[in-house]
């Protein structure tokens, strides 16, 4: 289980690197970058299946809540690049997505923490 919450938090952490570097380099530059964050849904996803499933029998509402946070942070994020593209990005959008981040990450912890004491 260590294996999966290790990968977890790097995907996690890839996500935010790649997604942050993506929203901030030009139109054009960012192409990569947006294709890797896509390409780290794929782990996070997976490890997140496997740790919810590992949590969902103790915390049903928690992790619950955590998934849903977590898939709106994704579509939040691949909003925010649709709206790079179109050249009109929302602050709005940005601060929401970076909330969106920290709630889940936290709500994660919280769930880890709980499940191993």
């Amino acid at each position: 289980m260590q294996i999966i919450i290790a990968l977890h938090v790097l995907s996690v952490i890839a996500i935010a690197v790649s997604g942050t570097a993506a929203l901030i380099l030009p139109l054009g530059q960012d192409k990569k970058l947006i294709l890797t964050t896509r390409i780290i849904y794929l782990p996070l996803f997976v490890s997140g299946l496997l740790l919810a499933l590992k949590t969902a029998h103790g915390q049903p509402v928690l992790t619950i809540l955590k998934i849903a946070i977590a898939l709106a942070f994704i579509a939040l994020l691949e909003i925010s690049f649709a709206h790079k593209i179109k050249k009109t990005p929302t602050k709005i959008v940005l601060a929401i997505l970076a909330i969106l981040f920290f709630l889940a990450a936290i709500l994660g912890i919280m769930l880890i923490t709980n499940e191993n004491s």
